[in-house]
């Protein structure tokens, strides 16, 4: 997971916020947002530096995944909710299976990177797409994280 993140723009923030090895378990999916232009993923997730669950105080944050506009966004997703809490999340570089029949002749591209979200209490599935950067906005108040004053980035 790390080498995909460093692949991608403002990657390299990802894993060194984490302090090494990024560890979305137990983060919440915001947002998902699927528009013609301008797609994301918005991830809320805290983290201690000396445990997930003890030590040094917490540090909260979004994590938003910007998507490309050039290729396709292929999605598999059940269980979106309220809570959206998800056991863990991988990255990896997506194998090179063909596009559906359906892609033949409009030049869409398939995204290169693949996430798989573990169920927990909300979205499990799998999502395809190409990033073209990362983001990082700190939030203070974790539970307020979706608020549109806690996300400007």
């Amino acid at each position: 997971m790390i080498d995909v993140l460093r692949s991608i723009d403002g990657g390299a923030s990802v894993v060194e916020w984490f302090s090494g090895h990024p560890n979305f378990g137990d983060a919440e999916v915001l947002r998902l947002d699927l528009n013609r232009r301008g797609a994301s993923l918005a991830l809320s997730q805290s983290f201690s530096a000396k445990g997930h669950y003890g030590g040094a105080p917490f540090r909260h944050a979004i994590f938003t995944f910007h998507f490309g506009d050039a290729d396709a966004i292929d999605v598999s997703m059940q269980g979106f909710s309220h809570q959206n809490v998800i056991g863990g999340l991988w990255l990896r570089f997506a194998d090179d299976t063909k596009p559906d029949v359906s892609f033949v002749g409009t030049e869409l591209g398939r995204g290169d990177i693949e996430f798989e979200f573990e169920p927990c209490f909300g979205p499990f599935g799998t999502l395809r797409a190409t990033v073209t950067k990362i983001t990082i906005t700190p939030v203070e108040d974790y539970q307020k994280a979706d608020e549109p004053t806690s996300m400007t980035e």
